[in-house]
């Protein structure tokens, strides 16, 4: 079995990773590069011969989790080449598309926690994993007696409930973190949120991913502590009622665009099945103690806010990577709200493993190597492995010597 890194083996993000065995090969994970800040359009220009042109040369595709870095290449993918991914990866990726009406995902077959898939002779055991993309895996591969451990992206897993992935003879490892010692809980999220909730007298405001549903459960736990109810937009609903719909309890849903069915007909649709419990800018403004859930597109929503009842003295919670506060989109949107007198507060947790939970994982599952991936500090993993082998991109690694 040979395993070649095609890209992600010193960055974050654009993972795209070969297993091959015999004349099989699949692809894990055909993530798009993550683009400069600045630039959410920039293109990436990266072909894989067999793979994104040229005559077919990969059996599959197995996609660890809807994150862009990760998925974002799937539309490449030759059309007889079949794709895998969890059921949740492929709701989300299917109701983002609809959102931003750009062509549906191609068609995928979908992966169970514990459920084994074969092809060709190399078997693929999926794994659930806590992340900030919920239904996000990790993959098992194993032919020829070898056994690979490729982590994807994860904020923890306890080695002890997973005794098969013990003495794998390669952990290909994401280290995002692996620079930090350790940072906060989605438990310490929810109870600091839920003490600024209940600090604020007029509205608070949350800026994070839509689709973070750890995040935005954390967040609704934290307004039932403080007596607020969570409001949310239709993108938001969509998302949170197909994959964590038991875990919302009654929100206020709320339009801070204009939706109709002519020009937006399949967000509309989303809309419409709810219609009742949406409320525009004017109905909304008349209600207390709430806690909407914002994203950077929404400052004129909040100016049309302020003019109907004026927010000065409500709270942002800024609950994504603070690295995006250097943005133009994001500096525009907080710019907005220091404009209206609002209050901001940073907290967030990171969906990403922390150097502390990384070495003891790595300890208990007692891989004979380590390939780093996913990472810009891989030098990091020799403090806790001592076989650590360095992959460039485009170079393959032999897993039978």
């Amino acid at each position: 079995m040979k395993l070649k890194i095609h890209r992600g083996a010193n960055q974050i993000g654009g993972n795209i990773i070969e297993i091959a065995a015999g004349t099989t090969k699949i692809i894990l994970d055909c993530g798009r590069n993550l683009p400069p800040l600045d630039s959410p359009k920039a293109a990436d220009p990266i072909q894989i011969e067999g793979l994104t042109q040229g005559e077919s040369a990969y059996d599959a595709v197995f996609v660890t989790h809807y994150h862009a870095d990760h998925c974002g290449l799937i539309d490449r993918v030759n059309n007889d080449i079949p794709i895998y991914m969890s059921r949740e990866t492929k709701t989300v990726l299917n109701i983002i598309s609809d959102f931003i009406n750009s062509p549906l995902p191609r068609t995928a077959q979908i992966l169970e926690h514990g459920k084994t898939v074969i092809i060709d002779g190399i078997k693929i055991l999926p794994f659930s994993v806590k992340h900030s993309a919920k239904g996000a895996m990790m993959f098992l591969v194993e032919s020829d007696e070898k056994k690979v451990l490729y982590t994807g992206d994860f904020n923890y897993i306890d080695p002890a409930y997973y005794p098969m992935l013990n003495n794998v003879d390669i952990l290909l490892c994401e280290g995002t973190n692996i620079g930090a010692k350790s940072g906060k809980t989605e438990q310490e999220v929810e109870a600091e949120a839920a003490r600024i909730m209940s600090q604020t007298n007029g509205q608070v405001f949350v800026l994070c991913s839509t689709t973070n549903i750890d995040r935005i459960i954390a967040i609704e736990k934290a307004c039932r502590k403080s007596g607020r109810t969570m409001a949310i937009d239709p993108f938001m609903e969509a998302i949170t009622d197909k994959i964590a719909h038991m875990l919302i309890h009654n929100p206020v849903g709320f339009v801070p665009h204009y939706i109709n069915e002519k020009d937006t007909p399949r967000s509309y649709k989303y809309l419409a099945n709810n219609f009742q419990s949406f409320c525009g800018a004017e109905a909304i403004s008349k209600m207390t103690s709430l806690t909407f859930m914002v994203r950077q597109t929404m400052g004129e929503f909040l100016k049309r806010l302020d003019k109907l009842s004026p927010l000065a003295g409500s709270t942002l919670i800024y609950s994504i990577w603070k690295g995006y506060e250097d943005t133009v989109l994001t500096k525009k949107f907080l710019d907005t709200c220091r404009s209206l007198g609002m209050n901001i507060e940073y907290l967030h947790a990171s969906g990403h493993v922390y150097r502390e939970q990384l070495e003891y994982a790595i300890a208990h599952l007692k891989p004979a190597a380590l390939i780093p991936i996913h990472t810009e500090n891989a030098g990091c993993f020799r403090e806790m492995h001592d076989n650590v082998v360095m992959l460039e991109d485009g170079h393959s690694y032999d897993i039978a010597r």
